[in-house]
């Protein structure tokens, strides 16, 4: 079948496909005419996705806009949006909404159940296309009740978004309470440790007493040293003086006053000896008086040598003495700076742990009056930019378009009415499509005309 067959099949039929796109139209004039008038009302709310911590001033970090205000819209065709608009309006008993729900329910006032698909149903919400703006529209019989709802929503979608800002902060705000008494008691069994530790090993101020007994450790060491020195000092001058010969005396011993004043006299006294001998000979009175001034004055050097003697083994007994106490200090004065070193290490780690404890406590308090504060702030990045206003002219039905759709739709009914009930009573309708279904050629053919003249008959 080419396009002239079907413009000739259409012309043949152009009674039906004209009947039922009449038909197509009348139906839909009745349909439209006799469904009731929606009106839509619409409010815009902008969504600011880079704001400022109201607390501490700083820039927040930008938000992803098309996935956050995507979000946005799924909260605001929430159930608990749903909810609070039902309680905002009192809608169970507004009487604008009395005709919709008889329209579709005998009870004498609608369940929460029929309000929430209601809503659901009347609600569309959305977001305009590279911006930051969201669009809240009802569609509604009434058109004052489409508009309230509308503002409705928005308003109570700003409640909720605030409730999901505030509440998360509540909660936190309660668990950080309970973590500060429990960091309290910490800081306080810490700081309870501290001074007992101080009270037990009776620290008032290690910082300097450290320094100063180390300084005494130092001090005792030295002297201890010092003894000892002089402690082998003497027991070296001791031994000589222990071990050497009559005329050979140590060094120090012929440098004391008394032992060289004896000395110089008994070399006098033994050179005057030895002149009295050669002049009068041994057995003179006189030799005999200047011999017993020699023994006299050996006697006498003997004893002053024993005596300095007995000295120096008293000095170095005394030597040893005090150096056996100095060791006894060095080790007690040892022991104690090494306590005094680990107390301060200990006081150290208890410190420490009080600094620590406070730490967390300060952190804690700070961040409990930060969120505290937050859970308190009425503030949400979203504003009314434009309420609804109540709409004068319906939205649904829409005459023009659907006398236009039925319009379509009944042409293209009508053509395939056409179609088939020229498939089943089928024509010809052309010399050329009778050449192609007898495969012979047309010799002539009558064209059918209306309106010949009549003929009398004779």
């Amino acid at each position: 079948m080419n396009l002239a067959a079907l413009l000739r099949i259409l012309q043949a039929r152009w009674l039906t496909i004209a009947g039922l796109t009449l038909i197509a139209v009348v139906v839909a004039g009745v349909v439209t005419f006799q469904t009731p008038k929606s009106y839509t009302a619409a409010t815009e709310l902008i969504i600011d996705g880079k704001g400022h911590d109201p607390i501490s001033g700083e820039s927040l970090p930008a938000r992803m806009l098309s996935g956050y205000i995507a979000t946005q819209a799924d909260i605001i065709r929430s159930r608990n949006v749903a909810n609070k608009v039902i309680d905002q309006l009192n809608l169970a008993e507004d009487p604008a909404l009395q005709p919709e729900f008889r329209a579709s329910s005998t009870e004498a006032l609608p369940s929460r159940a029929w309000l929430l698909n209601f809503l659901r149903k009347g609600l569309t919400v959305a977001p305009q296309r590279d911006s930051s703006v969201l669009s809240i529209s009802f569609k509604a019989r009434n058109p004052e009740l489409a508009a309230r709802i509308a503002d409705a929503f928005a308003q109570a979608y700003i409640q909720t978004n605030l409730e999901l800002r505030i509440e998360p902060a509540k909660q936190i705000t309660q668990w950080y309470d309970l973590q500060l008494e429990t960091l309290r008691e910490n800081l306080m069994d810490r700081q309870n440790a501290l001074a007992a530790y101080q009270e037990e090993h009776g620290i008032i101020a290690t910082t300097d007493r450290l320094d100063l007994e180390t300084s005494k450790l130092t001090e005792l060491s030295s002297m201890l040293l010092a003894v000892q020195g002089q402690r082998l000092d003497e027991q070296s001058r001791s031994k000589q003086l222990d071990g050497s010969k009559p005329g050979a005396l140590p060094e120090h011993v012929l440098t004391n006053p008394q032992v060289q004043k004896i000395s110089d006299e008994l070399s006098k006294a033994q050179a005057r000896r030895a002149e009295v001998g050669a002049q009068v000979g041994s057995n003179h009175p006189m030799y005999r008086q200047a011999q017993r001034e020699v023994e006299a004055l050996q006697t006498q050097l003997q004893r002053t040598l024993n005596q300095v003697g007995g000295i120096l083994r008293s000095s170095v007994e005394l030597s040893q003495s005090r150096e056996e106490q100095l060791k006894a200090e060095v080790a007690a004065q040892k022991e104690y700076v090494l306590q005094l070193n680990r107390s301060r290490n200990q006081l150290t780690l208890l410190r420490q742990e009080v600094d620590n404890a406070q730490a967390a406590y300060d952190a804690a308090l700070a961040r409990a009056s930060q969120t505290k504060l937050e859970s308190r702030i009425a503030l949400t990045d979203v504003a009314i930019l434009n309420t609804a206003a109540v709409p004068t002219k319906p939205t649904e039905p829409k005459p023009a378009l659907n006398l236009l759709i039925a319009t379509v739709l009944g042409l293209l009914l009508g053509t395939a009415v056409a179609l088939c009930w020229e498939w089943i009573d089928r024509r010809v309708r052309s010399g050329d499509e009778l050449e192609a279904s007898l495969g012979i050629p047309v010799l002539a053919y009558i064209p059918l005309e209306r309106n010949w003249p009549k003929r009398e008959i004779k």
